[in-house]
């Protein structure tokens, strides 16, 4: 028993040392780990998962409710029943430290490392001073939103035109191609940003869309599987950045404002108009919302400005996120706290971190 207790001390201790490690070493993590060692390993659990067609990890999560919910009536039968309640809550001390053991490195082992990469607004400019052997400082204020806006509103435009003119058919019940075609996006932008190069299976139709509406959730990524889950009442004008978002986690961004910005980078670099629009249109909503909080007097003449269509566009995807359940406050408030564990600490919403990322890399490369 004492070598066992020994070993979950061990293992919590390397563990530690790992995170200290990677979080230290930032560049090396990301060539490394994110880049080789734990690609492989996702890589291979999208290749298992990719063999059946329903998603997996939702089926695993429901399984883990259930066994959650029997380990727990266990222990208070156990306690009730015991002789010795002192002993009892001993055994059981340990027992959640063995668990949080195993979890912790589990974790850290299949994803977690990925978190202690290199900011991805110092890899974008790092991009540019590598390219044009000078140095950059870039401030991104709300000048800089209000112009990035308008010069992607142009871009929406002409997109949507194109969009309308070519018979695509993406949607929720076609993920599989939808997946394909992302995947051309990504492999496109792999030249700049490495980490988003390598073969991963298509998203699928969550089970749990209904579950994922009330807590706000548009996908879910499920790192045992390295699978990817799509809430079936994502509009289908939002559906190619929405699951390009979530495959940006089986590549390895671990933060969700790079996931975001990673999805944007793929979708307008598609050959696919659909996709091309959705990046821009999910940009400007986030913008748009950006702006509405930090710069309200840019905000409203944008509102008066703003092309109808583009509005119309907007709006749908706002009347969608309204559908949101309460247990959005409960999901907000876990991420933010497992972000800060993740030793992400800062506290802009996540709109305004992706709208910061967006305007960094076109305040350094051209529209």
């Amino acid at each position: 028993m004492f070598k066992f207790r020994l070993k979950s001390l061990f293992i919590l201790a390397i563990s530690f040392l790992l995170i200290f490690l990677a979080s230290s070493y930032k560049g090396v993590t990301e060539l490394v780990y994110t880049n080789f060692l734990n690609r492989i390993l996702r890589e291979n659990l999208s290749y298992l998962s990719w063999k059946l067609s329903i998603p997996i990890g939702d089926v695993l999560n429901i399984v883990l409710i259930v066994l959650i919910i029997l380990i727990f009536m266990s222990v208070i039968r156990n306690l009730s029943n015991s002789d010795n309640i002192l002993h009892s809550c001993y055994k059981l001390i340990w027992f959640v430290i063995n668990m949080l053991a195993i979890v912790i490195f589990s974790y850290i082992f299949l994803y977690g490392l990925n978190y202690h990469t290199r900011p991805l607004q110092t890899v974008i400019t790092k991009l540019y001073e590598e390219k044009y052997a000078t140095t950059v400082n870039v401030n991104v204020d709300n000048g800089t939103m209000v112009n990035v806006f308008k010069n992607l509103e142009q871009k929406a435009l002409d997109t949507k035109r194109l969009a309308n003119s070519v018979n695509e058919n993406y949607s929720i019940n076609n993920l599989t191609n939808l997946s394909i075609q992302a995947d051309k996006g990504f492999r496109l932008i792999a030249d700049k940003f490495p980490m988003m190069y390598g073969n991963y299976s298509p998203a699928k139709v969550s089970l749990e869309s209904g579950l994922m509406s009330y807590f706000g959730m548009d996908g879910r990524y499920y790192m045992l599987t390295n699978e990817v889950t799509i809430n079936k009442n994502v509009p289908k004008i939002y559906l190619p950045f929405i699951v390009s978002k979530y495959m940006a986690y089986q590549r390895g961004a671990a933060k969700e404002d790079e996931a975001s910005f990673y999805a944007f980078l793929a979708c307008t670099s598609n050959t696919s108009p659909e996709f091309k629009y959705s990046g821009y249109i999910a940009a400007l909503y986030n913008l748009l919302n950006t702006l509405r909080v930090y710069d309200k007097i840019d905000y409203n003449n944008i509102i008066e400005t703003i092309n109808p269509d583009l509005k119309k566009d907007i709006n749908t995807i706002q009347k969608y996120v309204d559908t949101y359940g309460s247990g959005t406050v409960f999901k907000d408030r876990f991420m933010n706290s497992f972000k800060r564990i993740n030793g992400d600490i800062r506290y802009e919403p996540t709109n305004y971190e992706f709208s910061i990322l967006i305007c960094t890399y076109y305040s350094v490369f051209s529209f």
